[in-house]
């Protein structure tokens, strides 16, 4: 069983059949996702797991890293007991959640935000742009943004023809519920995806 956890070089720890993809050099697999191909065969892998790392991903290369998270997951389908097959649960800011707070001048959203907000004595406007860019002083910040919507219909235009909704720690696997891998209830959009087809793949 191939399970992958793609992002999680930064505090994720290594559990027993799991593969950490990052570009960072504590990885197990050091890969750039946006330009690398995932080295797994068509079909092999169980899960992908992804949190608080698309977002670092450019519009224009994004369909890349659908394709080869399609490309490299099983076929999955709801069960009585859950799920088999493949899976990939999606962990990104929601930009509902921050657009909300601007909307209703809530600045207390972004003082509890774990996502990083660069200067927090600015006005409320500012509090919003740096959480939609959140650029680190290493210039490897947020690039593009999401809300439930668009995710959905990036997943769908790359092959992943079922997608949920999710909740914090409430994946349909029982393994990904704990403090391994769900972080940043506060700000977080969790999305499950999988296809249920054998043949073909996404588009760029």
């Amino acid at each position: 069983m191939a399970k992958i956890n793609v992002g999680g070089g930064k505090g994720h720890p290594r559990l027993p059949g799991w593969t950490i993809v990052d570009l960072r050099d504590s990885a197990d697999l050091v890969l750039d996702i946006s330009s690398q191909r995932l080295p797994f065969a068509d079909g092999s892998v169980d899960v992908v797991f992804t949190s608080h790392t698309l977002e670092h991903i450019l519009p224009q290369k994004l369909g890349f890293v659908m394709d080869e998270f399609r490309r490299v997951l099983k076929p999955g389908r709801r069960t009585e007991n859950g799920f088999s097959g493949g899976i990939l649960r999606i962990a990104v800011p929601d930009i509902t959640l921050a657009i909300k707070a601007y909307s209703a001048g809530d600045r207390s959203f972004f003082d509890k935000s774990e996502v990083t907000v660069r200067d927090r004595e600015a006005p409320i406007g500012g509090l919003l742009a740096s959480w939609f860019y959140s650029i680190s002083a290493v210039g490897n910040g947020h690039v593009h943004c999401f809300d439930e919507p668009y995710m959905t219909y990036w997943l769908n235009k790359h092959g992943f023809n079922q997608v949920a909704r999710s909740k914090f720690q409430a994946s349909l696997l029982p393994e990904l519920r704990t403090d391994a891998f769900d972080r940043h209830p506060h700000d977080s959009l969790y999305i499950e995806a999988w296809h249920d087809t054998l043949s073909g793949g996404g588009r760029s």
